[in-house]
């Protein structure tokens, strides 16, 4: 782990993805300390907001860094509010795909037999039925208002930490089995456990912290897409401030306010792509032939 957290921040590309979400953190945090003070004026209240001096939608000004929506809620507050949700969201679905990934691909490689042949099945019957796709069919009914973010990441890393991710590590965790120094341990005694935790798991954990990284990727951009629909119990979500921009226009011309569209939607790329930029230097790191050519 230490030979990997050296290389990870020699990594130039993996450096700048943790600081975009370093700074979203930050911005989440930062909501209570800036906005719940001014909440008693309900002008940045993200749900009942309204500002009396403005005329709705607004475009971004002094009193409104990124203006207000048709329905006189502070773009900005919104935003922030909603960076807590998919903070939370975030985390629970990486921990949960890098672990059940891990323990399916080992478990496998190790106890092989019944057990693999198990597993295998239904990591291919995951694999055929997408996450996102698969948080739609839940949330279109009644279960729509009982998903909240940690319920969120909890499923959506559960069905892709079974699919692809546990197919890539087992098939990882088969390479390293098949290795000589496993044959040398075997000899001197070591038994299947100890095989596991003790040369499997640490060959494991890159691509591990990999498909974490890719699969917040995903359940980011699918639980904004399902509150888009409404069908998340999430009140707010940067997903709930373009559904309300999209479907309810300004009252007078018809037209979709542009920062109420657009601030949104780039926040949630920017903080997708911090996660990926992450996964792009796990997958360096996770190259032997660039953790070779580092050493030189």
């Amino acid at each position: 782990l230490g030979d990997v957290a050296r290389h990870f921040f020699r990594n130039r590309i993996a450096v700048i993805g943790v600081s975009i979400i370093l700074f979203y953190g930050v911005a989440a945090f930062a909501y209570p300390i800036f906005i719940e003070p001014n909440l008693a004026s309900g002008v940045y209240d993200p749900v009942t907001g309204f500002d009396p001096d403005v005329i709705h939608p607004s475009a971004p000004g002094p009193g409104h860094l990124l203006g207000t929506d048709s329905l006189g809620r502070d773009v900005l507050a919104q935003i922030l509010a909603g960076a807590r949700p998919t903070w939370i969201l975030s985390v629970v679905a990486a921990l949960m795909t890098a672990v059940t990934a891990t323990l399916i691909g080992a478990a496998s490689a190790a106890f092989r037999g019944l057990l693999d042949a198990t597993l295998a099945r239904v990591s291919d019957a995951f694999l055929l039925l997408p996450a996102p796709i698969f948080m739609l069919l839940i949330g279109s009914g009644d279960l729509s208002q009982r998903i909240g973010p940690i319920s969120f990441g909890l499923i959506y890393g559960l069905i892709t930490g079974v699919g692809a991710g546990a197919i890539v590590l087992r098939a990882q965790a088969l390479k390293v089995m098949a290795s000589p120094f496993i044959d040398a341990a075997r000899v001197s005694g070591a038994g299947r456990w100890r095989l596991v935790f003790r040369h499997v798991l640490p060959h494991l954990y890159p691509l591990a912290a990999l498909y974490m990284m890719l699969a917040v990727v995903g359940a980011v951009v699918a639980d904004a897409f399902a509150t888009w629909l409404g069908q998340t119990g999430t009140r707010v979500n940067w997903g709930t401030v373009v559904y309300y921009g999209v479907n309810f226009p300004n009252p007078i011309t018809g037209e979709i306010a542009w920062n109420v569209v657009l601030a949104p939607s780039l926040v949630l790329s920017v903080f997708a792509a911090g996660f990926y930029l992450v996964s792009v230097g796990l997958r360096d790191i996770a190259d032997p032939r660039y953790r070779a050519e580092s050493r030189r």
